[in-house]
This record gives structure tokens, sequence and C-alpha cells, in this order.
């Protein structure tokens, strides 16, 4: 999808800009507590794996280096202004993410024009110490070399971020199709909702392709490329689930998980969310961060017969039909999640305990510092 498409699915708030550099610097400030808090919540889900925790980590982590590099770039950068989303996210807008994959491109260029950070902080010290005025010039400078060393130095999540391929279990020896058990993890950003997401795909692959390390490593870079373009937009899991499914005859997905991160509901949301009133009225300061997990899994396979094919092996998703928000998403489970401040979730019980009963585990209490 190209930025001229995107740019017709916001609205004047998923696309706001923030009042000046303190602002932001306030912005950054919060969006870095807030992701934190997640960060040290992760290890509270709901989960039978530590693996899977530490892949929910490492993404959360991309996306908080990715954070810290904006705010080097937009704090110090007096003549452009970032586009947040003040609704259904409290992230920045999606085109910001594109920006940075830009600019990473162009990184090595840019600092070679620059001077060396430390050639740099001498210089603004020896105007400080000689003229006694701020050195604007030198300090925007040594602004866009800490950002684009930024880039050059920690991973960051963009619009795409492809994870690791871990092998959970073989088939037993003498299996008539030999196989094996996968996990593998990726993530996005998805360009109309303005939030992260994080997916695990479990599968079993059929190792069928000639039999030769070269021809599966291909078919298996050929899958991931397929991988990234299915879940290119939040469409509902089962779905696609059913477009991994038809991607390789080779590659059964038995369980597909993903992680919507958002909204946060704080003082940078604008719109009519009763959190959002709330917080507006009560508690200025403090924030409610949400997500919730999908996952959608095979009960089975059926066979489906093609014209002049050979048939083809096909998963059978179970739709959780006794809940209605399952039915509605096309999934087989949701949990849901929630951080926020002690005297927020003592609100929310006294006014709103239906809220909290839904939630998957007790709510992640953040401090105040």
């Amino acid at each position: 999808m190209k930025v001229i498409d995107i740019v017709d699915h916001f609205s004047p708030l998923d696309r706001s800009t923030l009042d000046g550099r303190a602002a932001y610097i306030k912005y950054f400030y919060f969006q870095k507590k807030a992701l934190n808090a997640l960060l040290s919540s992760f290890h509270s889900i709901k989960s039978k794996s530590n693996l899977e925790v530490l892949i929910l980590k490492r993404f959360g982590q991309q996306f908080l280096n990715s954070i810290e590099a904006l705010s080097l770039k937009y704090t110090l950068n007096k003549n452009d202004a970032m586009l947040v989303d003040l609704s259904d996210s409290g992230f920045p807008n999606f085109i910001e993410f594109k920006k940075l994959a830009d600019d990473i491109d162009r990184r090595s260029k840019e600092l070679e024009k620059l001077d060396s950070k430390a050639s740099l902080k001498q210089s603004v010290l020896d105007h400080l110490l000689k003229k006694k005025t701020d050195p604007k010039r030198l300090l925007h400078q040594l602004g866009k070399v800490s950002y684009f060393s930024a880039l050059q130095n920690k991973a960051l999540f963009l619009e795409h971020v492809p994870g690791d391929l871990v092998e959970l279990k073989q088939s037993k020896a003498g299996a008539k199709i030999p196989s094996a058990t996968f996990l593998y993890s990726w993530a996005s950003f998805d360009a109309v909702l303005n939030r992260p997401f994080i997916y695990l795909l479990i599968f079993e692959n059929l190792l069928t392709v000639n039999g030769k390390d070269t021809d599966i490593r291909n078919a298996w870079e050929s899958f991931k490329q397929s991988i990234r373009k299915s879940t290119n937009n939040t469409s509902p899991l089962k779905v696609v689930a059913l477009d991994i499914d038809a991607l390789s005859e080779s590659i059964l997905p038995k369980i597909l998980k993903r992680m919507d991160i958002g909204p946060v509901y704080s003082q940078y949301a604008k719109d009519e969310h009763h959190f959002n009133q709330m917080l507006h009225q009560h508690y200025p300061e403090d924030f409610i961060f949400t997500y919730h997990t999908e996952i959608v899994f095979s009960v089975g396979e059926k066979k489906e017969r093609l014209l002049l094919k050979k048939d083809k092996l096909r998963q059978i998703f179970f739709v959780d039909e006794s809940n209605k928000e399952c039915m509605e998403k096309m999934i087989s489970d949701i949990n849901k999640y929630m951080i926020t401040s002690h005297q927020v979730l003592q609100h929310l019980n006294d006014s709103q305990p239906e809220v909290i009963k839904k939630l998957a585990i007790p709510v992640y209490v953040y401090k105040n510092k």
C-alpha cells in the first residue's frame, strides 16, 4: 500500500500534531513510560511457554527502540512535527514508521555528511565557553548524528518485522511422512489502526521439497515473504490462517496467535471513549493501556478437491460460536489485558467492575514515579 493511499484512511485525529517541542518531549516521556510498563506486564500474561514471553518482550523492546529513535528525530527538529494518532491508538501515525524505514536506507549517506558525535560535542562546548550563547546549528547537527546513529545501532520496529524460526519437535523415527513442528514469529504495524501487532504461528512442515536443504530453505524464504503479504492488514484471524494454509502444500498451520497492542487511553486521546472521559476528568496524568490476544487453532483436516490438480489437505479452524465476540472476530479464543495505576483501578472497580471481570488476569498496576 502506497503512502498516498494510506492517507485517505486517516481522520484529523489520526494525524494530529502537538504544540511545540515541549509538548513532544512530554509525549515521548509518556510513551516510554507506558511501553516500559507493557514490557513488565508480559511476564504475567497467560502463556504455557516462556519462549512466547521472550518473543513478546523482544518485539516490545523493538517498538520502544523506534519510539526512542523518533524522540531523537523530533524533539531536536523545530522544522517538522510528528503525526500522532489521538483516536483508538495513542501511538505515532503509521506514516512515521514509513519515514523511519526511509531514514534507515539513507543513514550511511547522512552520517558521512556530518562530523562525529565527539567532535560536535567539543564544538558545542567551545561555543558555549567562547560566545556564551546557544549553538543552535551545532545542536541541530548533534541531534541528527544521534538520530541516525540510533537507526544504525538498534533493532527497530517497522512496517514489518520478521522474527525467528524455532524448531519445537521432530516426528518420530520411522514416520511415514517425516515432519517437524516449528514456531515462527513476526510483527507488523497496521496502516489503518496505527497499532503494532505481534504474530506467533505454530505449524507442521512436511519435509517433502525434493529432500534437499537448499530447496527447503528457498521454499521457506518464499513462504516468509508470502506471510508478510498475508498480514499487512488486520483481517479476521481465521481468514489470515486460511490464507497461510493456502500458501504451501508442505506447511500446515496448526495455531495462529495475534497480539493487538493498544489502544492507550490518556490525556493524548481525544475520542469519546468512556476511559478517556474518566481520565480527562479525574486522572489526567494517568493512563489505561489495553491489549489483547486472539487465537485460532486447527481441529482437523479435510481434502480440498482441485480441478486438474492433486487434492490438497486444508486445515479446519475452530471458531467458538458460543462466544459472541469470538464468532464476530472469527477466532477460537480471546484474552484481554489492562495496565493502569492503582487509583484508576480503584475507580474502575467501583464504577465499572464488569470491565475488570472480562480480563484474562488481574490488572497490571504500574507505579507512578
